[in-house]
Parts: structure tokens; C-alpha cells; sequence
């Protein structure tokens, strides 16, 4: 299936997206060394078919970050440290369309249970719907991984479906799908 993108690039945020407690930001070569450690933490990759990332993978990461900006197909972004600016996970706004949108994350292990993914979510969100004028935002989680349906709950995500796809142990795997619709004018 080919990749599925918006019809043009997407136009990042002005300034980093905040609540005074978390920023959304573009991805920077500073953040490099906590993005690829993480990406080797055993609860992240119980839940992602992504490799961790390797020395290729992080000498080519901030290309790829803005090949996906440029081609419409994804808006990745650094979560940080609001007061810090230290990074503290990542947050990505997958596109289908220029309508309908997925929205993939994951916290860093010193960070998780701070309700840091909630408000991630919220202001990605916040951001597509006002900026980009995404009409639905979508997110997707393993059926056991609590930790994300609770995410979803928290930001306002109501479940509308389920599918089951196969599991990288060679088993199946059921996802979860949440959709938040733009409110009605």
C-alpha cells in the first residue's frame, strides 16, 4: 500500500506547541542520544515493530524527520521539558489524508506515569485541528498495552473499532482504535 500523505507539505508550528508543563517541538541533533536510547527500552519495544535505532538510523534521523515534514506524510515532533527543553519523548502526526490523521507517541522511561502522552496529545491535537484543519485524529493502541488506552481516554478519545493484524512474534495482535472527530461548527 502506498504511503499515505496530505495533498502538500506540511507547515510546522510557528513556535513550539505548549502548556507550560510540555512543549512540542521539531526534532534537533541534541535530542539524538535520548531519542536512540529509548528506542531501545524493553516496554517501548514490546509495543512497536520499529527497530531500535542503530548508527545509521541516527545519522540519517533528521533527514528523515524532514523528508516527512516536506512530503506531507508525517509531522514528527520532540516532546520536551517545557522549563528544561529537554527531551522527554516523541510525538508523531501520521496523515491518511489532508482530513483524517493518526497520532503515534511514546514517553521516555524516566518520565512515564507524569501525565506527560495526555498532554502531548492534547495540544498535537489542538495544533491539527486549528492549523492544519484535520477533521478526525485517530490513535491506535495494542489491546493490552493499558497504558496507551488510558492515554487515549484522558485526551477525549472515544473507541469506535478494532482490527486484528499480525504480531511481530508471529502471533496476532489486536488494536484498539480510538477517533476524535473535529467538534461540529
Amino acid at each position: 500500500m502506498p504511503a499515505m500523505t496530505r495533498s502538500g507539505p506540511i507547515p510546522p508550528p510557528a513556535a513550539p506547541l505548549t502548556d507550560g508543563a510540555v512543549s512540542l517541538r521539531r526534532r534537533r541533533a541534541s535530542d539524538l542520544d535520548a531519542i536512540g536510547a529509548a528506542s531501545h527500552d524493553p516496554e517501548a519495544r514490546r509495543w512497536l515493530d520499529d527497530e531500535p535505532m542503530d548508527a545509521e538510523a541516527r545519522r540519517t534521523s533528521l533527514a528523515r524527520a524532514a523528508e516527512a515534514w516536506r512530503s506531507g506524510r508525517a509531522a514528527p515532533l520532540v516532546i520536551a521539558d517545557a522549563v528544561t527543553d529537554e527531551p522527554v519523548g516523541m510525538i508523531n502526526l501520521q496523515f491518511r489524508d489532508d482530513a483524517v490523521a493518526t497520532v503515534a507517541y511514546g514517553v521516555f522511561p524516566a518520565q512515564r506515569g507524569r501525565g506527560v502522552a495526555p498532554r502531548a496529545v492534547r495540544l498535537l491535537v489542538g495544533w491539527a485541528r486549528t492549523e492544519l484543519r484535520v477533521r478526525q485524529v485517530l490513535l491506535e493502541a495494542d489491546e493490552e498495552n493499558l497504558a496507551s488506552i488510558r492515554v487515549a481516554e484522558k485526551s477525549g478519545f472515544r473507541r469506535i473499532g478494532s482490527r486484528t493484524e499480525p504480531a511481530g512474534d508471529g502471533g496476532v495482535r489486536t488494536v484498539a482504535v480510538f477517533g476524535l472527530d473535529a467538534p461540529r461548527s
